[in-house]
């Protein structure tokens, strides 16, 4: 039982980290901002209680990294209009800098340790996996705009 829950860990661990290594490309002195979007589908449009489960996990470690200063912001959209299999739900956040990224990262490893035991992750998790699928995770260099007149 503890395997298979350290088994997830890892993998939620590694979900996060995967833009990280595609950040790795750029160089690390370019500016950011930098977003990390997360993609997902629900089982059922509007699931109170995936949003009720994802408020008790990763938006509360989101938070605890933005009240620490690790993470500029964050947030969650969920999506009113468009096509079925473009995904309901987008968790995003963002940081000024890649080395911020990898800090926010190994915070967030640290909360997920924190915040609940293995066995309550595990319960977490199981929900959530009856409830939606991660389309996506992606990782964004926002750019600087200058208006055109």
């Amino acid at each position: 039982m503890k395997t298979a829950v350290r088994t997830l860990v890892i993998l939620c661990v590694l979900t996060l980290a995967v833009p990280f290594a595609v950040a790795a490309e750029f160089e690390p002195g370019e500016d950011g901002p930098w977003i990390n979007v997360d993609v997902i589908d629900l089982v059922e449009y509007g699931d109170g209680a995936y949003l009720e489960m994802l408020g008790k996990g990763y938006v509360a470690m989101l938070d605890a990294a933005k009240t620490e200063g690790l993470i500029l912001d964050y947030g969650v959209m969920m999506k009113a209009t468009g096509a079925a299999d473009e995904g309901d739900v987008v968790v995003w956040w963002s940081v000024k800098t890649l080395a911020d990224y990898e800090k926010a990262l190994e915070r967030l490893a640290e909360l997920y340790s924190e915040k609940y035991t293995e066995d309550e992750w595990q319960e977490i998790w199981k929900k959530m996996a009856e409830v939606r699928t991660i389309r996506s995770t992606n990782f964004y260099r926002a750019i600087p705009w200058n208006k055109v007149e």
